[in-house]
């Protein structure tokens, strides 16, 4: 196309995730519905050998590109009642050291003081919807305190919301009054799981089960640097499940 203000050329893809390229159009719908079908995602690997592409660097960036496309839905203020947050530790699976020592120091740790990346989610009871965001360091250093957690839910929620959380520390903020009237029920997993009456996070967990089976079955090796829009497909996919236009959704998403 040509304009004829700038007197220059330029493509209709223009500002879409489709620009530059040189792959059909056809192949690259073909992947986004392959990514939307796929429960634990599609490995750039897979989607290089569906497509008949010649380059696994080819089938990565499109793959980084209809994640790029997926990050463009927010869930700003749209959480009501009853929402549950955890944190969970994503970056392979612990192995023990090499010197194969018995001692209890020598065993890798799991969970809270790994060294795998956190990742923060609040899952809406009524609707199912999901939002997730890796956890970085603030300026003082800390990846899950109380400002951070709380700010992740105020992002999400509308205000006046029920939040099931378990015994975590950071989650403390919750029980002083707030500026958004969160009202906090909280589950000791070193008791149960669930203690009745809906009290419980189960509901994000299976979240968190169906990620990581996804990273180490598919991917199996996540980069800190790239593990934000892995989360987010997870999350799409997860929010668009029962949704007959998500293709059609994300569609319009890859070229607003």
């Amino acid at each position: 196309m040509y304009c004829n203000n700038c007197k220059s050329e330029f493509s209709a893809l223009k500002g879409t995730i489709f620009e530059n390229t040189h792959l059909d159009l056809r192949m690259w719908l073909y992947a986004m519905n392959l990514v939307l079908v796929s429960r634990k995602g599609i490995s750039a690997l897979q989607l290089k050998r569906e497509l008949g592409m010649g380059s696994y660097q080819s089938a990565w960036r499109m793959l980084q590109q209809i994640r790029k496309a997926m990050e463009k839905e927010e869930y700003k203020e749209t959480f009501e009642a009853v929402v549950e947050i955890d944190e969970t530790y994503v970056g392979g699976k612990p192995r023990k050291n090499n010197d194969h020592s018995d001692d209890e120091d020598n065993k890798p740790k799991r969970g809270r003081g790994t060294s795998k990346t956190p990742v923060i989610g609040v899952k809406e009871r009524n609707t199912g919807k999901v939002h997730a965001v890796v956890a970085n360091y603030n300026d003082e250093g800390k990846q899950l305190s109380g400002k951070q957690l709380f700010a992740v839910l105020k992002k999400v929620c509308k205000g006046n919301n029920t939040v099931m959380t378990d015994q975590f520390s950071g989650y403390n903020i919750l029980d002083k009054e707030n500026e958004c009237n969160f009202v906090r029920l909280k589950i000791d997993h070193t008791v149960t799981y669930s203690l009745g009456d809906g009290i419980h996070t189960n509901g994000i967990e299976s979240f968190w089960a169906i990620l990581k089976r996804g990273v180490y079955g598919v991917f199996h090796n996540v980069s800190v640097k790239y593990m934000q829009k892995y989360v987010t497909e997870f999350c799409y996919r997860l929010n668009h499940r029962d949704n007959n236009e998500a293709f059609t959704s994300l569609v319009e998403l890859a070229i607003a």
